[in-house]
């Protein structure tokens, strides 16, 4: 039967373990003839597994644990990775809906570099403009494994690798039929999925060559907050009634008094008291007689509440989905055809698509912005709404209004992706292997949002614009249901933004032995790599316009070529002598040159030394780069809304790292020490966002420096203790408005670089914050990692195997700015950032039954960075502890059949702040089943 060559430039990682740790025997080492592999990490073919980095190798077997067909969802529970991209962070976010990126050591996903078969998959857009690589390209029916390298590896793949690198391989030469079927359901029967994959392969011309086509479809089933009481926004921090320590504690099931009201209970603020009137409407569609509902001095933020108190306020989270819908088909098409003996072509056609709906609340308008005065207001007031602002000597109130008549705001989301891939390998006379490489690859993303509101014609309780022309405009009245007329002049047709990016790669290599030294062999590898990427963005008419809430996007279309030639050795320096079986240098170069950010260089060196069979130290000392991003070059200029709080409000000013500073700062700026800014009801402020082609590479220097234990008197056991140290410069960073507006009353005085950032009205409040990408932020990740494997045979018994992931985070720095004179920060123990998180899983096998478990662990942190029990209630996170258990069968040779139980203990984390949003380590799911059937023939 055919079979793929080991040399192929996918580099190929071992696979007798699920464990990258596992070393050859002593006999298999003194084989004449040993089969020489290429770990991910190097693009030497060797005859060894281990090199100076460490290698993470993640079978099918522990992928599959969860049930999960989504990969990066899978990974995000190992301690090398933080929370990328997922499904249950998109909820006010539909740019990403249906996207799901990894994050390895926090340091965000533009930095981690993925790979499929060892080539850069064609990235995709997120809702930032950065380019990210999309797990859900990557049908889940045909992984093989999946093998993570922590720490910068330009010198080897390029820029991006700064963070580390995800080598996603795939299966090859199959033959056969396999179909797998599965479904997944919560407890309480929301968030459920269906999973079906099929995979056919067979042979042809006497075996020479392999064809294998498979496809594979996902579905994703919503899950709502509201589903789940406590969650998100149902439970918050409120500065304490009692104004006692602490100084903030919980509230729970909270609701907005404020503009989401429900459209049956007609609601006001009074321009007196600030208290808020409710109307109950008769059957007759009339108002009731009013009441007050809620007191200012009840209301929190001056919106929240409880709704134990008045429970006729809107939810907090509306028909948010804690889990993103979304359904996925991958469709790929392998071939490989071995010419001579010496020369195999092998081709790849994929096409991915992946369409999701997101949900929100319906547009709205803050009561701040629905002053009228009931004896002069632009329709007729009723008059028990007079009747209501008279009792409380006033004739001016706001009304906040929810479009409910528009419907839920509407996202559809579709993404795109088409590659096509040939390679031709071979090898040499003189026992050399090359390769040469082309491909390429397109992605699309269309965003379509419907039930909009159209700016243009409506504002407070007035239509203008068009109808003003015909004296034809409708009357719109807060305390009636909208009529159709009104409707259909102020919603807006769905509207769709576009972005293409494109991806086209020639790469050669060519390697093998350049002379035998004492020690051994002299390997090389080198090669070049060019590439054309390119983006484009096409934004709809509403986009480009502002008509939806001066919301703007612009056009853009834009590429880039790609120069890169590297060379690569591994030098044995020692061999057989005292303390030293063996001692290699591995050391590699690139040079690369960008069409906007010029030329840089990357590097590594490193040491691998095998004390013996029992013993082995490694280290490895890199510079890694990565060039800036398209979108953080040419980014056209957008006005988007950003939330956040004026720190020269009266409850911000000491909240600064320097209250003094803060507040005279803030004062200089002509502000009084009272001010009550206007984001207490609007949330926040409008953001001018643009790209910087002044932007310049972000430079890594990272150090891993480890042991492996491989006790020959224990058998199938290994053990490896890694220190890594990465050390970013130079990153590009947007600051965001809410950093841009606290530096600038943070700084040493008022007369600093982000200052003339903030535009300020008349009234003091920020009206625009002007944002763009700089050189900027220092970040720092060091800590151990710690990775175990044992296997054990127990004849009749069966077999057990055990796998244990850790990592001790000893540093997660962070400086934002050195322009301001910022402070370096750490995150280790603070929310989001555990000092220990740990994956332990134990199978066991008997006969054709397979039963799994696995245990998830991350350690208590902080609410907040530097909070304490004066601080809040509940200061400090507890652990997540999560465990699941899966169990196989063969019921014969082509049938298999699973079942599965995510969080066997039910645990959730509702109504703690900070804990209750969803996610990898606090999950707000629940238990959850799942079951499936795999056939093979």
């Amino acid at each position: 039967m055919f079979k793929l060559k080991p040399i192929s430039i996918a580099l190929l990682a071992f696979t007798t373990s699920t464990y990258a740790l596992a070393e050859e025997s002593s006999e298999q080492a003194n084989a004449e003839e040993t089969e020489k592999i290429v770990v991910t990490g190097s693009r030497i073919a060797r005859p060894g597994v281990e090199t100076a980095s460490p290698v993470v190798s993640i079978d099918v077997e522990e992928l599959s644990i969860t049930g999960s067909m989504n990969v990066a969802e899978v990974l995000a529970v190992l301690p090398q990775f933080a929370a990328g991209i997922e499904s249950s962070s998109n909820s006010y976010n539909p740019g990403n809906a249906g996207l799901a990126t990894v994050n390895l050591r926090g340091l965000g996903s533009h930095r981690t570099l993925v790979l499929i078969n060892g080539h850069r998959p064609t990235q995709m857009v997120d809702s930032s403009g950065r380019l990210v690589s999309d797990m859900q390209n990557i049908p889940a029916s045909l992984i093989d494994r999946v093998e993570v390298l922590t720490g910068g590896a330009s010198a080897v793949y390029g820029s991006d690798a700064v963070a580390g690198v995800v080598n996603v391989i795939l299966k090859k030469d199959f033959e056969g039929f396999d179909a797998n079927i599965q479904a997944y359901s919560t407890e309480e029967r929301d968030g459920e999925t269906q999973a079906l994959s099929f995979s056919y392969g067979t042979n042809f011309n006497n075996d020479k060559g392999n064809v294998v086509i498979s496809a594979d479809y996902y579905n994703q089933e919503a899950m709502t907050y509201a589903s789940r009481p406590g969650s998100n926004g149902q439970t918050t921090y409120i500065n304490n009634p009692d104004g006692d320590i602490p100084n903030e504690v919980i509230l729970n099931n909270v609701g907005w008094a404020d503009y989401n009201i429900p459209t049956d209970r007609p609601t006001f603020m009074s321009g007196n008291s600030y208290d808020y009137f409710q109307f109950n409407r008769n059957d007759d569609g009339t108002l009731g007689e009013g009441y007050r509902a809620i007191l200012d001095s009840e209301l929190h933020d001056y919106y929240k509440q409880s709704h134990d108190l008045n429970p006729n306020m809107y939810s907090s989270v509306g028909p948010q989905n804690s889990i993103t819908p979304y359904d996925r088909l991958s469709v790929n098409l392998r071939t490989g055809y071995e010419i001579t003996d010496n020369i195999y072509l092998t081709g790849d056609v994929s096409y991915s698509k992946v369409s999701s709906v997101n949900t929100i609340d319906p547009e709205f308008l803050f009561s701040w912005n629905g002053w009228v005065n009931v004896y002069d207001a632009p329709f007729d007031v009723p008059q028990v709404v007079i009747d209501a602002a008279e009792s409380d000597n006033t004739s001016w109130i706001a009304i906040p209004y929810t479009f409910n008549d528009l419907g839920n705001r509407t996202t559809e989301v579709d993404r795109e992706y088409v590659s096509a891939s040939f390679a031709l390998e071979g090898d040499l006379n003189n026992g050399w292997n090359w390769d040469v490489y082309l491909a390429g690859g397109k992605t699309s993303v269309d965003e379509t949002s419907m039930n909009r509101i159209n700016t243009d014609r409506w504002w407070g309780f007035e239509l203008f614009g068009e109808c003003e022309e015909t004296n034809s405009c409708a009357v719109m009245n807060p305390f009636e249901p909208l009529s159709q007329e009104v409707v259909d002049y102020i919603k807006l047709d769905p509207f769709t933004d576009t972005s293409e990016t494109h991806q086209y790669t020639l790469a050669a290599t060519l390697a093998g032995d350049i002379m035998e030294l004492p020690a051994g062999d002299l390997m090389f590898s080198t090669g070049f790599e060019i590439r054309k990427e390119g983006l484009k963005v096409t934004p709809s008419q509403v986009s480009l316009e502002g008509t939806n809430r001066g919301n703007t996007k612009g056009a853009t279309d834009v590429d880039r070529d790609i120069q890169e030639v590297y060379v690569e050795f591994i030098a044995p320096l020692v061999k057989d002598v005292m303390l030293v079986q063996s001692l290699e240098a591995e050391v590699a170069y690139r040079y690369a040159n960008y069409t906007y950010a010029g030329s840089n260089d990357s590097w590594k060196a490193g040491l691998n030394w095998a004390v013996d069979d029992n013993l082995r130290v490694r280290s490895n000392y890199s510079k890694a780069v990565r060039a800036p991003q398209l979108t953080e070059l040419f980014r056209p200029e957008e006005v988007i809304f950003s939330r956040y709080m004026d720190p020269c409000d009266s409850e911000e000013l000491d909240n600064g790292a320097n209250d003094e500073l803060r507040r005279a700062n803030c004062a200089a700026l002509g502000l009084p020490s009272d001010f009550e800014s206007e984001m207490r009801i609007t949330g926040g402020s409008y953001t001018t966002v643009q790209g910087n082609d002044t932007l310049t590479v972000e430079t890594a220097y990272t150090l891993t420096t480890g042991i492996v234990f491989t006790p020959t008197y224990i058998e199938d056991f290994s053990i490896s203790i890694d220190y890594f140290d990465i050390d970013l410069t130079g990153g590009i960073t947007k600051f965001g408005a809410a950093n841009t507006a606290e530096m600038c009353v943070d700084a040493n005085s008022i007369d600093n670089v982000f200052c003339p950032l903030v535009t300020r009205k008349e009234d003091g409040n920020i009206s625009n914050i002007f944002d763009t990408y700089v050189n900027a932020n220092k970040m720092r990740r060091r800590g151990l990692d710690i990775q175990s494997y044992y296997s054990q045979e127990m004849g009749d018994y069966g077999e057990i195997d055990l796998n244990l992931y850790a990592t001790h985070l000893l540093e997660s720095s962070f400086t934002e700015s050195e322009l301001a004179g910022a402070d370096k920060r750490e995150w280790v123990g603070v929310n989001g950032t555990p000092e220990w998180k740990a994956s332990f899983s134990v199978a066991y096998t008997l006969s054709d039954f397979r039963a799994s478990w696995q245990t998830n662990y991350s350690s208590s942190v902080l609410y907040a960075r530097n909070a304490t029990a004066e601080d809040y209630s509940q200061y400090k996170l507890p652990a997540s502890t999560l465990h699941n258990v899966r169990f196989s069968y063969d019921l014969t040779d082509q049938t298999n059949i699973y079942f599965g139980i995510n969080n066997v203990t039910d645990k959730d984390w509702l109504g703690i702040p900070g804990a209750s949003m969803g996610g990898s380590t606090y999950p707000i799911s629940g238990r959850g089943y799942y079951a499936g059937v795999n056939l093979n023939f």
